[in-house]
């Protein structure tokens, strides 16, 4: 097999590497390396897992000519953080780095080997897209691509608005022209060139002056010309692993792994090895501690939820709220639900079915709620739930849609600015709340000295706010939005101290499912409703809901069958 590597890197150094010789008018066309036959054959129904304790290795689809994250050496070796960060993954699951077989895709063939079972996952960079994700399943991001600058120092280029006259190289068939032109007013002089190498060579013979292209081909470039620099990343372009829809235990083990790998360093690790000064992506990284499930816990075949099927049954879509949850989700004085969360989802149904009437909102308490949602008694929880990993282990989690992070309460006639400002000062904080929990870190990373008084109820808090025996109170913002809107005389810092994010919790197993509400939710961004509501309901701006590039390949729309 090695010798065969060696034989076809020769072939393609001769040739030229396809994705670096095309035209203004072609596509990248794939490069013909031999693969491994798989011997077994699994029912389209087989889990992932199950596929991967079967056969003792797991199957990654990855590219041979995406330098650094995935290529093929002169040695002929596959190399590149994508190839190194799927033997940690064999290690961690399977025990041993090298159980795993690389099977060659194309970025725009991979979902086709997903689907077919050629593979059980890739690392191919491939981007997250609206359309894409009625089809399979993402991980959260290892790589943040995109459109930026190749120079040299002395050129004092830093940023898009030091283009104005400068000349740019793109590569012709690429679509960088035009993705700057629409990034910035300014014009440049472009000069357009047939493939990666050409314009590599204009750049080191300073033709140009400023190479323009997506992060990863500047990265290689950059190795290629000494004392060169990447400035000015215009757009963001995640890359992340894909897999099969519709198994929940797979999506849990590959997104806890990955957050394991960013805290515990294995992920800058990799990033000084193949990305040296490229900065880690911002792997969200959620409260809790629960480990990462082992895989004899892995259920043998894919998830057959249908929560569409179930809610045009009812006739209605059920929303479990917890009713004292305010403001997200709470009762009225007469009885009628209402917060933050209620009229979200009411904004949701609207989409839906035509009407904000067509949801039945449904109590629930602590000890039932997840219980009811597993058994379909409801297909929705809303009212405050925080993104933990233990929540990410028994349901689906919608993208977040408030941050409900440690803040500062003070009084309205005393407002602090920041932390800066209370050292050596007495902080507020509430017994067993996720304030007490993160002042200390808090402290360490601000350098702020706080003197912490422990109150046991947040009530017991504000009181001794008012008489001033602390001059803030610091606790997650849920805990302070009641008497801030309800007593009223005090004033709520913005910024979060800590990232606590808020979601809908939807059934476990079921991707479609949770993909129409994250659309929608990404939609009613889109056309303001969303930013509306939340005006309302809060007074700091609005939070930024996670959104991917493109457009939705599904109606959001649940069709309602006619009623008897």
């Amino acid at each position: 097999m090695r010798r065969l590597l060696v034989l076809i890197v020769l072939t393609t150094l001769l040739t030229g590497c396809a994705e670096l010789r095309q035209t203004a008018q072609s596509t990248p066309e794939p490069v013909n390396y031999a693969t491994p036959t798989l011997a077994i054959n699994f029912p389209a129904e087989t889990s992932t897992v199950a596929r991967m304790q079967t056969r003792g290795e797991m199957v990654v689809g990855i590219r041979y000519d995406l330098e650094p994250l995935s290529y093929i050496t002169p040695e002929g070796e596959l190399a590149g953080l994508e190839i190194d960060l799927a033997r940690e993954l064999a290690r961690r699951w399977l025990g041993d780095p090298n159980a795993v077989q690389f099977r060659q895709v194309r970025s725009d063939t991979s979902f086709q080997h997903i689907l077919s079972g050629e593979v059980d996952f890739v690392l191919a960079g491939v981007t997250r897209t609206q359309q894409d994700e009625a089809q399979v399943d993402f991980s959260l991001p290892y790589f943040i691509d995109g459109q930026a600058l190749l120079t040299f120092p002395e050129t004092g280029i830093q940023s898009l608005a030091d283009l104005e006259g400068r000349r740019v190289g793109t590569v012709s068939w690429t679509r960088s022209q035009s993705t700057l032109a629409a990034a910035t007013p300014v014009s440049p002089t472009y000069q357009s060139f047939p493939n990666f190498f050409d314009a590599v060579e204009a750049l080191r013979t300073r033709q140009v002056e400023v190479y323009a292209d997506e992060r990863h081909r500047l990265l290689r470039a950059q190795r290629m010309v000494a004392g060169t620099v990447i400035v000015g990343q215009y757009t963001q372009t995640p890359f992340a692993a894909v897999y099969r829809q519709n198994d929940p235990f797979f999506d849990n083990l590959i997104t806890l792994t990955l957050q394991d790998l960013v805290r515990d360093g294995t992920l800058a690790a990799l990033y000084d090895t193949w990305l040296p000064n490229v900065t880690l992506p911002a792997v969200a990284r959620w409260p809790g501690e629960a480990p990462i499930p082992p895989l004899s816990n892995a259920p043998q075949t894919l998830s057959t939820v249908d929560v569409v099927a179930r809610i045009q049954q009812r006739g209605v879509l059920a929303v479990g709220y917890f009713a004292d949850r305010w403001p997200y989700a709470a009762d009225r004085a007469d009885g009628i639900p209402t917060g933050f969360e209620v009229r979200l989802v009411e904004r949701i149904a609207l989409r839906w079915f035509g009407s904000e009437q067509a949801v039945t909102f449904v109590p629930v308490t602590e000890s039932d709620a997840l219980l009811r949602l597993a058994q379909g008694e409801v297909d929705m929880l809303i009212g405050g739930w925080l993104h933990t990993r233990e929540l990410e282990l028994r349901g689906n989690c919608s993208i977040s849609i408030y941050d409900d992070g440690v803040s500062l309460l003070t009084n309205a006639n005393t407002p602090v600015e920041g932390l800066a400002a209370l050292t050596g000062r007495s902080v507020g904080v509430i017994a067993g709340s996720a304030g007490e929990a993160a002042l200390p870190e808090i402290s360490q990373a601000t350098g702020v000295g706080i003197a912490p008084v422990v109150y046991p109820t947040r009530d017991a808090a504000v009181a001794g706010l008012q008489q001033g025996e602390v001059a803030a109170l610091l606790a997650e913002r849920g805990e302070l939005l009641d008497p801030l809107y309800r007593t009223g005389g005090f004033t709520l810092n913005d910024t979060r101290y800590t990232y606590r994010p808020l979601v809908f919790v939807l059934p476990e197993g079921d991707s479609d499912f949770r993909d129409l509400v994250n659309l929608t939710l990404m939609a009613l961004q889109a056309d303001g409703s969303y930013g509306e509501l939340y005006r309302i309901w809060f007074d700091d701006p609005p939070l930024r809901l996670e959104t991917w590039p493109g457009q939705p390949a599904i109606a959001l729309r649940i069709e309602m069958p006619p009623r008897e």
